[in-house]
Parts: C-alpha cells; structure tokens; sequence
C-alpha cells in the first residue's frame, strides 16, 4: 500500500454520524418503503410492464401510479428505484454474526501505518500456486463474511491455482505473532490455512473493464470463530446501504506494495474518502463501483480482493461494516489520486443469493 504517510488521525466511534449527501448513490427506498436501485427502464422487470403502457396510452392502476414517487427519487439519473430484493435465508446467514460480525481492539489510528495485530480479524490472505516462493502465493486479500464464505475481487480468482484462504494472519514473516501487555506476552494463535472448495465469481465479470470484479469464496469447512478470526459486518439495511454510498472517512487495509516497492509481511491501512465517479473518469453513473481519493494514499498491488471499511453503528454497536473491495488503480500506485473499488452495497442481492443457494 503505496503513501500511507498522514498525521496523527483519530476516529472516535462514539459519536453518532451525521448523514452527508451520497456521492454517486444508487442507493433508493421505492414506493412501499423497500431497499431499491436506480435502474433504467429496461434493467428493471418490474417497470416494463408499466413503461410499456405508458408508451401505449393505458392507463396505469393506482398501484401502478405509485411507481411516480419511486421515479422522482432517481429523476437525475433517468432511471428508477428499483426493488433490489435480497434472499431472506442469506440475509439470515449474515445476520447469525450479529454479535460479533465489525468487532475491534483499536478504535483510533495513530502514529503509524501498520494494522495493530488482531485488530481486523476479518482479513483474509488468498493463497495462489504453490511453486511460487511463500510469500509470492498471496498476492491477493479478501475478508470473512460467514463461517463459510470470504468475499473478495474476481479478477483475483485463478481456479487452477487458487488452494486456500488463510485466515488469523499478521505478520507474514514470522512463525507466531505475539505483543506485549503489561511485561505480558499476548500471542496470536497459529494461522489457519482453510482449503478452498467452491468459487462464485460473478457471472457478469469483465476483467478488461473491471466490470462486476466480485467473487465469494466457499471454504472446504466451517472455520470456528475466535478472537482471531471472525467475519465483518456488511450493508445488509437501508440505513446502511445508504450510508456506505456517502464520503464518510473510509479505511482500506492490505499486505499489498508498500514505498519500498515491495509487498508487506504486514497489513498496513490508510483513510481515504469517497467521491463522484465522474472524478474517476467513470462516466456511467449506473456503474457498480466507487471511487476514492486519499491524496497521496493509496491501494496497490497486493491489496486486490481486501476491505475498504468504515466505522459505524450496527445494530446500536460501534463496528466496522464493508463499503467497497480493491478493484483497479493506477500502475504506479499514489500517482493518480483516485482509485477505484467494487461497491459491496450494489451486489448485496447477489450476495445473499449466492450464500443461499451454496451453503
């Protein structure tokens, strides 16, 4: 991770955020108080049938007249809120992690780049092609959503190579992590090495355009949730969809290049803020990703496939709920002041839909 040089920056997760304008949302609340997207038209089943008529000089039913609330909301755009229904069974698999799904040890960040050990226990490191040397094979991250399931970028994905996930991992250098407390040694348990058993990259997936760059990973078996080791929250409400898509201070962690060029042995992290995709040059504003400036701070790569994170309350708890993935960037990464990352909360439907049907 390329520039992560800032001043002392603190976050204080008590105090309640205060809503900032969307930048880019495609978030919406339709008709009958339901999470929508901006849709166009033809993208939207549900409003076929009513464009149609219109076009046609039928009249609409009452019901069908309530659909002009949901057009306004989406009116600069040209498009409509349209109903983006998740799977209620995956829903309920993201919501069994409840209570310890964002969780934290160091709610501020100061003098320092690196992540404290232990303190993102939902980073995931994938492990690629065996004849590499070791720390060649983990070129990408990803996070751990379920006990079953990690989240990360599609263009990630090698299916031929991919063997594993390792999960509880700090400092990739090193046999044992361990600080200390007090004259106390407090050590990490040993990493765990999960065998993968099923990839899910999205089947609209266009690697030279960086389109739909999302995939899920299904581990071999469930892993057992420690200190260590446990899932991230992610935008499953409303509340939190719309949140997600504003320019809230944002955080992206990863092992990925560092200012001496080369990958890091340990998970280093940089605040960065969201902004209009037309700064990114991403002219469509129905486009699933996200753009980010953080001046000189930056993903690079290495970091492909991890977290761009923001603090939050879930559920009346301070955690730590998914905005974006690591998608693209520039080659020489912190030269170009904006990068972009796939946004978790436009593929919420795909999501549960996939943990639903593979659990």
């Amino acid at each position: 991770m390329l520039g992560l040089r800032f001043s002392v920056l603190a976050i204080c997760l008590t105090l309640s955020l205060q809503w900032i304008d969307p930048v880019d949302s495609k978030v919406c609340e339709t008709h009958d108080k339901k999470i929508g997207k901006c849709r166009r038209p033809k993208d939207c089943p549900a409003l076929r049938p009513i464009v149609k008529k219109q076009k046609e000089g039928i009249p609409l039913t009452d019901e069908e007249q309530k659909f002009e609330k949901a057009v306004l909301i989406c009116e600069k755009r040209k498009s409509f809120c349209c109903e983006d229904p998740f799977n209620a069974e995956g829903v309920d698999l993201l919501k069994q992690n409840d209570e310890i799904c964002g969780t934290f040890s160091d709610p501020k960040v100061s003098n320092g780049m690196n992540v404290r050990m232990g303190a993102r226990p939902w980073m995931a490191l994938l492990e690629d092609n065996l004849t590499l040397p070791f720390r060649a094979r983990f070129k990408c991250g990803g996070t751990l959503i379920t006990s079953k399931f990690v989240l990360t970028a599609a263009h990630c994905i090698n299916k031929t190579t991919l063997v594993s996930v390792r999960l509880g991992e700090h400092d990739l250098s090193k046999d044992e992590d361990c600080l200390s407390f007090d004259d106390e040694p407090v050590c990490l348990d040993k990493p765990l090495d999960v065998p993968v058993d099923k990839i899910f990259v999205h089947v609209g997936f266009q690697r030279l355009r960086a389109v739909n760059d999302i995939a899920l990973i299904r581990l071999k078996y469930p892993v057992q949730f420690t200190d260590w080791i446990r899932p991230i929250c992610l935008p499953i409400t409303k509340d939190l969809q719309f949140e997600s898509q504003t320019n809230i201070p944002m955080e992206v962690v990863g092992w990925g290049i560092t200012d001496e060029e080369k990958l890091s042995d340990v998970p280093k992290k940089a605040f960065i803020n969201r902004v209009n995709l037309a700064e990114c040059n991403i002219l469509n504003p129905m486009s699933p990703n996200l753009c980010a400036s953080g001046l000189d701070k930056d993903s690079c790569r290495g970091d492909s496939g991890g977290p761009l994170n923001y603090p939050t309350l879930y559920n009346g708890k301070q955690r730590w709920v998914q905005a974006g993935i690591v998608s693209y960037g520039d080659q020489k990464c912190g030269e170009n002041p904006y990068a972009v990352y796939t946004d978790v909360a436009e593929y919420m439907g795909w999501i549960t839909e996939t943990i639903a049907q593979h659990e």
